[in-house]
């Protein structure tokens, strides 16, 4: 069992993150004590899902890079009212 400061550290997130995930049910925790205590097997198993999955990485490809600079060419195409035509395409 570890403490919430542990917890933190160990993932990488703050404090309030932790008890975020507490809250949600995210992250399991016992009462000892008057401490919150979370299962050191709970963060290694959340740490390790954490390093396998997640956001894939942006490649330049992604329809948000055909965004860049759209809309800011004073007055001139591609305005912000294009910004669906680019991203359709």
């Amino acid at each position: 069992m570890v403490t919430i400061e542990e917890a933190g550290r160990t993932l990488g997130v703050s404090r309030s993150t932790v008890w975020r995930l507490i809250q949600r049910g995210d992250l399991p925790s016992v009462r000892r004590g008057g401490r919150r205590l979370v299962p050191a097997s709970a963060i290694h198993t959340r740490a390790r899902r954490r390093r396998t999955g997640g956001i894939p990485p942006f490649s330049h490809d992604h329809p948000l890079f055909r965004l860049v600079g759209a809309g800011r060419g004073g007055g001139s195409a591609p305005g912000a009212r294009d910004k669906h035509a680019i991203l359709d395409r």
